[in-house]
């Protein structure tokens, strides 16, 4: 189907409203909304956007697009920390609803790697509210400057799963950077949670409490930001358990490393992470439309009240909906694997087996379906899926690995057909497509060189390695490591796929600037003569995984080595850094050292180098974080993090 991009630009301030354009069944409509606006001030940045006025949608996607600027000489903390911001929709005559909620990343060194992160949002519930002229605001709590925005909305015409037809707050802390205190004796969270009847909009067939909810602040128990907590909810009397209010997988988040404590988990969020809305369906609890709501938070309290400074960040809102619109509907929601966004960037790139996220978006349970894939040019291949999906339920899927092709591609094609054996009633959400890099490429022989740190669990290192191949199968592995220990495995590998893993029970790395008793481990991959095939970025918090293939090319040909730096000690207290290269070939090699603002601090030039270890010379320099870059020839870059405690 001819596809066509229809373009609403943002109007900040006056002019000529967008037209009004009605697509086909699965064109997609985007509105603009800020364009690379600096984020200059805490607060709240309001605008108008003019959406389409009429149409329906199956999906509605906001992207945030987060990119940095350089801060004026002399800013403390240029984009250096992990800030809330909010995403806010004023609509005429409805309530002021948050549509997503994302927390900035520690992204010091953004700046000198050009990068951005674009956030994808699914914000089909707000339907009826994304119509006409709207403000919207953004409300950045950061107070140190450095990040810029770029927000646009797709409307994605078609059908739903069922349509979304009004949205009203529950309980809401406000739109800006205000939460519920807890802890405090005189003012408990209760007060702020009480009994409400909730009412669905007329001719709606059910009902769903949709919560954005996360801790912060500091206590001297560490709440709200760092202890774990619930609440029970409450429907009609009945309790519907416990909800936990806990991110237990930083240390895995996807944009990594950052230059802050981004592997701590935290109160129902991470750094760098849009926060995961918390549903609960009232439907069966709706009587006349109706029903009581009540939230008892985990009870919480501090002797010493003056340092009462918890809160939790609250909207809970009601989300009205119709009736299924399918009975039998797959849809393929994402694909994990091959990709190239960033938002998998842990996932990828592979050698072996595609993932993807299968979705039932029909009102009969989903419990088979036909999965076909396609690498490339190469022939389709079927995989039969089986399993229990209620509506609206998904999961993750992985199709049988396919090693072979992948070589010389570079697009993956996959689709969803005959679920539960039957006609899809809806066809525009089957297929998705996706580009994707290759893997690594390593010779058949090559040796595993770990040198541990000095971190420990259980009386052993914390750091380990394993080795699979495309089968899942363990061939070989380095576990119950001694601390700052040297280890040289040599690997003899047959042509295929194979998934090298890091795993650190610390969840820390091998080296982490916030972790200096730790010290600094260092993992490489070797080839003949020592030459440094790959050297694994200590900072990956709990796992690393490297995805490579070996094939009879590279077991007749030399390995090639790859551009390797390690800085160590890192942090050094002193500002006293061993620096150790190794190139592939000999080179000259630009030397500088960015302050978090951007700032050149040093520079030096190593003529003619290839392998060289050598001082880096610091100690002038005040603490803080610091950004080493290398430059040499045909565009070769390298970069680490430097930390001066």
């Amino acid at each position: 189907m001819l596809k066509r991009l229809l373009l609403f630009l943002l109007l900040l301030a006056g002019g000529l409203a967008a037209p009004t354009v009605r697509a086909a069944t699965g064109d997609t409509t985007r509105v603009t909304v800020f364009n690379n606006r600096a984020l200059t001030r805490y607060g709240e940045f309001d605008t108008t956007a003019t959406f389409p006025a009429a149409g329906r949608y199956r999906k509605i996607l906001l992207h945030y697009v987060l990119g940095r600027y350089a801060c004026p000489p002399g800013s403390q903390y240029c984009g250096s920390w992990d800030y809330t911001t909010r995403v806010v929709l004023l609509p005429p005559a409805n309530d002021t609803v948050e549509l997503a909620r994302i927390i900035t990343p520690y992204a010091t060194d953004w700046l000198a790697q050009n990068r951005r992160h674009d956030y994808v949002v699914d914000v089909t519930d707000y339907a009826s509210l994304l119509r006409g002229t709207n403000t919207l605001r953004f409300f950045y709590d950061g107070y140190s400057w450095g990040f810029n925005i770029t927000m646009y909305l797709e409307f994605i015409e078609g059908t739903p799963p069922r349509d979304a037809l009004g949205v009203k707050n529950v309980y809401s802390s406000g739109p800006a950077g205000g939460g519920f205190p807890y802890g405090r004796l005189a003012d408990p969270i209760d007060n702020y949670l009480p009994a409400k009847t909730v009412t669905a909009v007329p001719g709606a067939a059910g009902a769903s409490l949709k919560s954005f909810i996360t801790g912060h602040g500091a206590d001297t128990r560490n709440c709200a930001e760092f202890c774990r907590k619930f609440y029970t909810l409450f429907v009609n009397g009945t309790s519907q358990g416990n909800t936990d209010l806990w991110r237990a997988d930083c240390g895995l988040n996807q944009i990594y490393p950052q230059t802050g404590t981004w592997v701590y988990n935290r109160s129902n969020w991470c750094p760098g992470n849009a926060v995961a809305p918390i549903y609960h369906d009232l439907t069966s609890a709706l009587s006349g439309g109706s029903a009581q709501v009540n939230i008892d938070m985990a009870p919480h309290a501090i002797s010493n009240q003056s340092m009462a400074n918890a809160k939790w960040i609250w909207q809970t809102q009601l989300v009205s909906y119709s009736a299924p619109n399918f009975t039998t509907d797959a849809a393929l929601e994402q694909i994990v694997a091959p990709t190239t966004d960033a938002n998998f960037v842990r996932d990828n790139p592979i050698c072996d087996a595609p993932r993807v996220v299968l979705r039932n978006t029909g009102s009969a349970p989903l419990t088979t379906a036909t999965i076909r894939y396609r690498v490339g040019t190469n022939a389709w291949r079927s995989y039969q899926w089986t399993g229990s999906l209620a509506f609206l339920a998904q999961t993750e899927v992985t199709l049988p690995p396919v090693p072979a092709d992948f070589t010389g591609q570079s697009v993956f094609r996959v689709y969803v057909t005959a679920p539960n054996g039957q006609a899809d009633q809806n066809h525009y959400n089957d297929s998705l497509r996706t580009r994707f890099n290759a893997v690594s490429m390593l010779p058949p022989s090559f040796v595993v060189s770990l040198l541990t740190n000095n971190s420990v669990t259980a009386g052993v290192g914390q750091t380990s390695w394993t080795l699979t191949d495309q089968a899942g199968q363990t061939l070989s592995s380095r576990t119950n490591t001694t601390p700052a220990t040297t280890y040289t495995d040599t690997l003899r590998l047959a042509p295929g796929c194979y998934t090298l893993t890091v795993d650190d029970a610390g969840c820390d790395g091998l080296s982490w600037w916030a972790n200096t008793a730790g010290g600094t481990g260092i993992m490489r991959l070797l080839g003949p003569n020592n030459t440094v095939l790959r050297t694994i970025n200590g900072d990956f918090g709990c796992q690393y995984k490297l995805r490579f293939s070996v094939t009879q090319a590279l077991a007749r040909t030399p390995a090639q080595a790859l551009a390797a730096l390690d800085v160590y000690p890192n942090p050094a207290q002193d500002g006293r850094f061993t620096l150790d290269l190794n190139l592939p070939v000999r080179q000259d090699v630009q030397l500088q050292v960015l302050s978090a603002t951007g700032q050149r601090v040093y520079q030096a030039t190593l003529p003619q180098v290839q392998a060289v270890k050598r001082p880096l010379d610091l100690h002038q320099l005040p603490a803080g974080v610091y950004l080493l870059e290398c430059r040499g020839q045909n565009g070769l870059q390298l970069h680490r993090r430097l930390l001066i405690p």
